[in-house]
Formats: structure tokens, sequence, C-alpha cells
């Protein structure tokens, strides 16, 4: 059996339901429950997710509702719609049109808004009829946050009045003329206009709480106090010489009318703005549903103003249901269920408007669902190749194991040889090393005499060496450490022309066949002047020791040019 959930998120209050999905046919309701969100949560996107939450896990638990695929209806007021005009023209033209009326109707930015559009209705004089739904990023993706972190998955996001007009088409097939849909809510009342394709909707903000205020107003009583009065004993007084025997009720009566006549100047507007500006018909009927529509006269008094046929709202007409519920709890709760019903017609068929604010992120989701089972026959395909190479490389393995026994026996055969050859070589590497060392003995022995007759050399005749030391890089030789120093008196004439005293012994040194060839590699390290004496530094870099640094630097360089 295939499942789907569905929930209506209003404004304070929750409906989900669970269906099984019948291709082809129309769904069938297996369980619902109700549940409630604190007072503003949607005008919080940043909590509204959390809250979302643990309000669903609370309705699942208690209902015996498992996790799952979700498809979600939003409050009126949550969506913004539009009802335009575009010319009938070829699909990517009409989509142009369409969304510059986006950009010209939608009250906020389009990076801030997730929004989608249905043709209504066949082309009419050249135009079609066009409607625009929208609703802030923000509050979808919050939405999507709050069902995922409950274990279910958003498949797409319509909005309630649309909802209405499916169920309705659905379950009145052969209703003729406009049907207008009045569904009171606790905080908003959609009117939908049902006239064969077309649909034109209006959100309200006259509702079921603005009853209960009114009453708490005119009564002194807190909302709580008010919404138990309401349920329990009001009533919706009727026109002309109407009147209760208890005077209490009789005033509740009034207080409750008074609203109701609030909301049908609403409706009287509406349906005028509907004729002229959308040039449909006057309403044949009316059919009422949402919690508030229960108060007892309520189907009267629409039919006192409208002066048409009022119902109730039956989406189980043909929608399948629990026969072993209690008969009067359900008859009072399908009030609350036809924006379910019609969110679960479009799991299983083809609805005459559909619209779907679902975020980027989910339908990234549902396309990587979709190719799960693409990845599984390619995880299949893989597994039997690899099935094949193991198979493969046994056989190959057991002639290999052959060749290795043949080359170990090889191999030992040739052992002593390589063990005899090992010695001999240890020999003559040891024998080489003592020669090496008795060579270099013998090379230190004129390798400091020369070392300071170039010193000697480059150093002219006045200054003197303070101190002299060997630089070494562990048992290496690298160079010479010099401390020099010379008469202020006399350095003029020692210095060569253009150059200090320092510099001239630093470009003396470098003309010597021991040292550096290119003066920039003897650093002056420290230099001290006084007024009779200047004092100086010296590194003196060996040639030998400056040819060995270069091809290092060179591999540096190298490699950074690779790279």
């Amino acid at each position: 059996m295939e499942r789907i959930l569905t929930l209506n998120i209003g404004a304070t209050r929750l409906a989900l339901a669970e269906f099984e999905v019948r291709p082809g046919r129309g769904p069938a309701l297996l369980r619902y429950t109700f549940g409630e969100l604190p007072e503003g949560a949607a005008e919080s996107p940043d909590t509204f997710g959390v809250e979302l939450e643990q309000a669903l896990r609370g309705m699942m638990a208690a209902a015996g509702i498992r996790p799952g695929r979700i498809l979600v209806a939003l409050s009126g007021q949550m969506a913004f719609p539009r009802f335009v005009k575009v010319l009938a023209e070829d699909g990517e033209k009409m989509r142009e049109q369409i969304r510059f009326e986006v950009e010209q109707n939608v009250p906020f930015p389009l990076s801030e808004a997730i929004w989608d559009d249905a043709l209504v209705g066949q082309p009419d004089a050249g135009e079609q009829h066009v409607m625009i739904v929208a609703a802030r990023a923000e509050l979808v993706q919050a939405v999507a946050k709050g069902l995922l972190n409950a274990g279910c998955e958003p498949e797409l996001v319509d909005v309630a009045p649309v909802a209405l007009y499916n169920a309705v088409r659905f379950n009145y097939p052969e209703a003729e003329g406009c049907t207008l849909i009045v569904d009171i809510g606790a905080r908003c009342t959609n009117l939908v206009f049902v006239e064969q394709e077309r649909i034109f909707y209006r959100t309200i903000p006259v509702a079921g709480h603005t009853i209960t205020a009114e009453i708490a107003k005119q009564f002194g009583l807190s909302l709580e106090e008010a919404e138990h009065l309401k349920c329990t004993q009001g009533i919706v007084a009727q026109g002309g010489a109407f009147a209760v025997d208890d005077p209490d009720v009789d005033r509740l009566s009034k207080v409750i009318r008074t609203v109701m006549t609030r909301l049908n100047a609403e409706v009287t507007r509406s349906i005028a703005f509907y004729r002229s500006q959308q040039e449909g018909s006057a309403p044949a009927r009316v059919l009422l549903s949402g919690a508030s529509a229960q108060l007892p006269y309520m189907q009267n008094f629409f039919e006192e103003k409208l002066q048409v046929e009022a119902d109730f709202l039956n989406p189980f007409q043909a929608v399948d249901y629990p026969r072993d519920v209690d008969a009067d709890q359900f008859g009072r709760d399908a009030f609350s269920l036809p924006v379910l019903v019609g969110l679960a017609l479009r799991r299983g068929l083809t609805c005459p408007i559909e619209i779907s604010l679902v975020s980027q992120e989910i339908v990234a989701r549902k396309a990587f669902r979709k190719r799960i089972p693409f990845f599984a026959i390619a995880a299949a395909g893989l597994i039997a190749i690899v099935g094949i190479w193991l198979a493969y490389v046994g056989a190959i393995s057991a002639r290999l194991d052959e060749k290795v026994a043949l080359a170990e026996e090889q191999v030992s055969a040739f052992g002593n040889l390589q063990r005899r050859y090992a010695d001999a070589d240890k020999k003559a590497k040891a024998a080489e090393a003592r020669v090496e060392a008795y060579a270099a003995l013998l090379k230190t022995r004129t390798e400091w005499l020369a070392l300071l007759r170039a010193v000697d050399e480059a150093i002219p005749n006045g200054p003197w060496v303070n101190s002299l030391s060997a630089k070494r890089d562990g048992e290496t030789l690298q160079g010479l450490n010099l401390s020099v120093c010379v008469w202020k008196d006399i350095e003029p004439r020692l210095s060569a022309p253009g150059k200090t005293i320092d510099e001239t012994v630093v470009a003396n040194l470098a003309k010597q066949e021991v040292f550096a060839q290119d003066a920039k590699n003897i650093p002056i390290s420290k230099k001290t002047q006084t007024p009779w004496m200047t004092s100086f530094d010296i590194t003196a870099t060996l040639r030998a020791a400056e040819a060995q640094a270069q091809p290092k630097a060179a591999g540096r360089s190298g490699r950074r040019a690779r790279r």
C-alpha cells in the first residue's frame, strides 16, 4: 500500500491526515489529527521550523502516524495571489509575460520569493487568464526544515484555497455555474470562486478569532472563556424578529451576527470584483467549510444574505474514509478536512489547478530520489563486474603462484653467491673509506697555510686581524670568521677608490682563489666605528662551499618553475 501524508498549516492550527494513494482513483483517508501552533508562529521564520517540528512530532505520535512523504498547504495569509491576463502566445513568449507580471505584482523582491503560476481556463479574445501565487522563501524554507527534522519529506507546497478548489472540482463534478466556497478558519476566511476551469480567490482577515475577540470585548471575558462560550452556546442570529429565550444566548447570537455581517460585506465586495474584473458569473451556490462554519444557522445566514442556496462542503462525496469512526465527531471534523483531501488528490491524479511552492533544495532532493533506482542498477552492474574480475584474478593468481615458486628456487640457488659478493663489497668499501680519511688528513696539512696566506694577501698593510676562527658545518670547513681593525687616520689611504676599508677587504678576499668569487657571498656581519678606530666582522665563505650550495639552490628554483 502506498501512502501519503497531507498537512494544512494555518495561522495557529495544524491539520494532518494519512491517505492511501490509489493511482487513477480518489485517495482513501486512513486517519487524521489536529494540532496547535503558538500565536504568531509563522511571523518568525527563524523559529517557525522548530515549532512546526515539535507540533508535528506530537501529532504523529498521538495519532499513530508514521513519518513519510508529505504534501503541504499554506494558509491563504501566508501566500500572495494575483490574477492577471497575458497575450495568448507561444510558450516562451507567454512565460516572459508572466515573469514580467510577477516582477510587477509581487510585493517583495523576487530574490526573496518562491512563486508559481497556473493557466486559468481557455484563452478568450486572444488573452489568457493566469493565476500567480508567491510566498516568502524564508517561510517556505522554514516549513521544509521543520518537516525534514520531523522525518517527513515534503513533495510539494500548495496553498489552501487552491487545494479547496481541487477538492470541490473532484467531489462536485456536475456542478454548473459558479460555486463560491466560504472557508471560515481561525484567522482568515478564504473565498474561492469555482467556475468550470476558472478559479479566483481572496483571503479575508475576518474569521473565527474575530468572533471570539468580539465576544470577549462585549462580555468582558478572556479569549479562552470567549472561545468556550462561542463553541458551546454560540449561534448566528437570524434577521427579522428572530429571538432566543435565553437573553445571554440572544445577546451572544447578535454579537456573532455583527461579525458575520462584516464578513458578508467582504464577500459581497469580492463577488462584485470577480464579476467586473474577472468577467465571472454570480455564484449559483455557496459551500461552507472551516471550523467556524459549524456555528448553528451559519447556512441560513448566507442564504439570507446572498439569496442563493448554501450547503456544507462535503469533501468525502467521492473520497473514501474509515467507516469505524465516530460519526458525530467525524461530521464535526469534516469541516476542517477539505484542504487535506485537495492535497491528497495531487498524489494520484492530475488536478485542474496545480501549484507548487517548493524550494530548490526540495527539488534537488526529489530529483535525487528519482535517480535512486538507476543508482541501484548501476551498483548491481558494478558488483557483477567486480565478481567477474575477481574470478579472473583468481585464475591468474594460481598461475603466478607456480611461477613464483620456480623463481624462489632459482633465487635460493644464487643465495650463497650473493652473500659472498656482499662480504667482498663490504670490505672494499671499508678500504675506500680509510683511503679517503688518509687523503683528507694529508689535504689539511696545506689547507690552513693557503687560507692564512690568502687572508694576508687580501688585507693591506695597516689593518690588523683581531680574531680569526673557522666556520664549520658539522665536520666540514665552510669558511673563516674574521674580525679586522684599522686606525681611523690611515683608513682613507688604505681604501680602494669609491669604497670603504671593509668593502676593500671584502673585494680583495673575493679575488683570492680559495674564497667565494662573488663579493656578495662575503657578508659584513658587524661594523663599529669610533673617533680613532674602525672594526668590522667578515664571514669569508670558501669557494668549495659556495660551489656545493649552488646545485641545491638550482634544484629548488627548478622545482618552483615546474610548479
